[in-house]
């Protein structure tokens, strides 16, 4: 996630730094995966930019997620480095989502979500608000969960040079398969894309979590 003026903030702020800025961790995939274990999730996770639209991100990253029947919040850090364009730092970011009520017997699973990344680096600064759909499946699978999923939506982007922000919304989404031991412990990989003129970043992500199950 680096430019000059205010004028082409938009053009090429936004563009070079799409890929961190797209999603709720800078440098990682939005993870959308619905719906969110039952309990509190740690997570760890890592991701890489697949190309040069996504500056070569290197990423790593944490994150608490609490998750109930109807929804789940979540909250965490990354730490990046963008091999192409020489910047190093530390972004925030969260994610919120609420399960549509479909019926417990389908193994179809939709869930509104939306999120809230922001990076602030030498007078350069970035928020990102994604927002969309996720459509999960649980596959049945003998003594383990295996969760594909999709999430498309919109992404909200705002960058900051030092010459007042710009702004634009961009199409995204992220998709990938969880899966879950019924010990509580799981690995998560991802995919993350965002539609911008010129280079659409592409990230791949993956991690570890792990359950403190609280009930239903």
């Amino acid at each position: 996630m680096k430019v000059v003026s205010r004028i082409s903030i938009g053009a090429l702020a936004l563009a070079a730094f799409a890929a961190p800025a797209a999603a709720q961790l800078s440098g990682l995939p939005a993870y959308n995966y619905a719906p969110a274990p039952v309990g509190v999730t740690v997570s760890g996770m890592f991701g890489k930019g697949l190309n040069d639209a996504s500056g070569k991100t290197s990423s790593v990253g944490g994150m608490l997620t609490y998750g109930a029947n109807m929804f789940w919040v979540g909250a965490g850090a990354s730490y990046f480095d963008m091999s192409s364009g020489g910047l190093k730092a530390v972004s925030f970011g969260g994610n919120v989502g609420v399960n549509l009520p479909l019926g417990e017997s389908l193994p179809v699973k939709v869930a509104v979500v939306a999120g809230l990344g922001y990076m602030s680096k030498s007078g350069f600064k970035t928020m990102t608000v994604p927002a969309g759909v996720t459509l999960a499946l649980k596959v049945p699978a003998s003594g383990m969960t295996v969760v594909p999923w999709i999430s498309p939506g919109l992404r909200y982007l705002r960058a900051d040079a030092g010459e007042g922000w710009a702004s634009t919304t961009k199409f995204g989404g992220s998709g990938g398969i969880s899966f879950g031991l019924p010990m509580g412990v799981g690995f998560d990989i991802a995919l993350d894309y965002t539609n911008v003129s010129g280079g659409s970043p592409l990230l791949f992500g993956g991690g570890l979590h792990y359950t403190f199950k609280t009930g239903g």
